[in-house]
């Protein structure tokens, strides 16, 4: 069942220049950068269009709970991987150069949700709830917590295999670190060809 979500939204969904942004780290993962995107605890979650059936990539942050993988949506119900999801709940995610197959799922207990924000929250707890608090348009401390986690979308993921069976995101932009140093190479040799050939004819 796919849910039309009709909650106030306390952060600007993303468009123009934001919307590009946020798909950044896309980019940089076709890059080759995977795992770097992974140290900051990003992975690429890979879900099938509800309409297209064609695979559809975002990166999210996420926390871990030891086999369960958490994501929170900064938009609620809104975002469409978050509504491919609850269409088909099968899905990749990629950490770094690992791809895995895992069935997601909405948390609904509050206990549950609790555990998972506060995995969130624990590094930089200051950080967090300023965060936190605009996605419930609320002030977010540890003794609310309680009370307003379950107000947060999360998702939770359940690996399932080792192999993806949704295709995740290629790494097919690697060519281009090859090529750029070539052309930086190539830059910096006419640079100094030029400063050379300018100073003889001084």
């Amino acid at each position: 069942m796919i849910i039309e979500p009709d909650e106030p939204q306390f952060i600007p969904y993303p468009t123009g220049l934001l919307h590009l942004a946020l798909r950044m780290p896309l980019t940089l993962f076709r890059l080759g950068l995977g795992d770097l995107l992974n140290v900051m605890r990003l992975l690429i979650l890979t879900t099938r269009g509800r309409k297209s059936g064609q695979a559809r990539h975002v990166a999210v942050e996420y926390r871990r709970h030891g086999s369960k993988i958490y994501v929170i949506s900064g938009w609620g119900e809104r975002p469409d991987w978050y509504q491919n999801l609850l269409a088909d709940p099968l899905v990749t995610i990629q950490l770094g150069r690992q791809s895995l197959s895992a069935l997601a799922d909405k948390v609904t207990d509050p206990a549950e949700a609790l555990r998972a924000v506060n995995l969130f929250r624990r590094d930089a707890p200051t950080r967090y709830d300023a965060v936190l608090g605009r996605l419930v348009d609320d002030e977010i401390s540890g003794f609310k917590l309680p009370d307003v986690s379950p107000q947060f979308t999360i998702v939770r993921l359940d690996i399932i295999a080792d192999e993806p069976l949704l295709p995740g995101l290629g790494m097919d932009r690697i060519w281009l670190w090859p090529v750029a140093i070539i052309a930086l190479v190539l830059l910096v040799t006419l640079l100094g060809h030029s400063n050379h050939d300018n100073e003889e004819g001084t």
